[in-house]
């Protein structure tokens, strides 16, 4: 059913730029989303979702399925769907995607227990770039090619006090589409170098994607996606990413800052490894993507909230395998820890995937808003 009660009425970009740069600690601990599916989206407001997970956004483009006309009205349709979702529940980001025409491998939709159709999957054992002919042969965009031209559009939706956040994906999650995780692998060590050309090209699309948005009077935020872990450690040796991944995620940065923009990162895994790194060199302003297994989010937030912000937390796997009262005691618990002194804002651990329960997902954001009010910032 839709949601009776969102966190807030109105949104307030300016009040969570404060919170995540740690200048206040008073008013609400805000609520904030990277993303949600369609599904989730439609269920929350009403309306009908035209696509599910954004990976469609790109596959409409590249699949050749529908016509080039049909995916753009497609596209605008989930930016609605965004604008009303984002509207509804309380946050003050909205999403925005950048148009990037770079070809890349098709998903692979399967689900864990085999069904077809259910979730896209990135294909690990090939991609269109897995050697150096193939590099030589592959037709790159040019960087003027390269429009948020979508922003001005998003901008006349939202309501005041809200700010787009362009949503984009990392140099090192496009380097692993592009050739494949396996072939990727043996040649992070048999030819590193040709990953370091592929990543330069990603690199530079990247920083004209990122300056461009960041540019935009309506956008407050980039939200820079590159998973860049597994439980237990990075995907490839911390030193291969401090030489080749890095230096060029510092840049894609500076591309952000340059315009006074904040610049938030997801990576999903274990990337304890690299965080000084992330902090010193690429200078991120946030942190998101936390899962339990991993280390629950409070222990994050008492090792780095003091240096950048720690932003969502809530364990996907609760809010899809739980109940709400257990949603409820581990959102208040992550308050009592991470809400009192700035620097942290609750969410998802990931994102609000359409096998997340709706009644959690409810759940959340409920027990956010009353802590809050509890606490007196509401």
């Amino acid at each position: 059913m839709p949601i009776e009660t969102g966190f807030k009425r109105d949104a307030d970009f300016e009040h969570l730029r404060k919170v995540i740069m740690r200048e206040t600690t008073d008013g609400p601990v805000p609520i904030i989303e990277m993303m949600a599916d369609g599904s989730i989206m439609g269920e929350v407001t009403g309306l009908d979702h035209p696509i599910d997970q954004m990976t469609e956004l790109r596959e409409m483009f590249i699949s050749g399925k529908i016509s080039p006309e049909e995916a753009v009205q497609k596209g605008f349709q989930f930016l609605d769907l965004n604008v009303a979702f984002n509207k509804a529940v309380g946050y003050d980001t909205t999403i925005g995607f950048a148009s990037v025409p770079l070809q890349n491998t098709s998903a692979v939709y399967s689900s864990a227990d085999g069904e077809e159709g259910s979730r896209p999957w990135q294909n690990e054992h090939a991609g269109l770039i897995p050697d150096r002919a193939a590099f030589e042969a592959f037709q790159w965009p040019d960087k003027n090619e390269v429009s948020v031209s979508s922003f001005d559009y998003i901008a006349q939706l939202m309501p005041p006090g809200m700010k787009i956040h362009l949503m984009h994906m990392g140099i090192f999650e496009d380097l692993r589409s592009l050739m494949g995780f396996e072939p990727m692998a043996f040649k992070s060590i048999e030819e590193p170098e040709l990953l370091g050309d592929i990543l330069e090209q990603l690199t530079i699309l990247a920083e004209e994607a990122v300056s461009q948005a960041a540019a935009h009077p309506a956008c407050g935020a980039i939200f820079y996606a590159d998973d860049m872990g597994y439980k237990t450690s990075t995907m490839l040796s911390p030193d291969f990413f401090r030489e080749w991944i890095i230096p060029r995620q510092k840049r894609i940065a500076e591309a952000c800052h340059k315009h006074g923009k904040l610049f938030l990162l997801h990576s999903c895994g274990n990337i304890d490894r690299l965080m000084e790194d992330l902090i010193e060199t690429v200078k991120i302003d946030g942190l998101h993507s936390f899962e339990d297994v991993i280390e629950p989010v409070e222990k994050i937030y008492e090792r780095y909230g003091h240096r950048i912000a720690i932003l969502g937390g809530v364990d996907v796997g609760l809010l899809s395998m739980g109940t709400p009262d257990q949603v409820r005691a581990r959102v208040r618990q992550i308050l009592d820890v991470c809400g009192k002194n700035g620097g942290f804002a609750i969410g998802s651990g990931n994102s609000v995937t359409n096998y997340c329960k709706i009644e959690n997902f409810y759940a959340m954001i409920d027990e956010a808003r009353k802590w809050n009010e509890e606490n007196g910032f509401l």
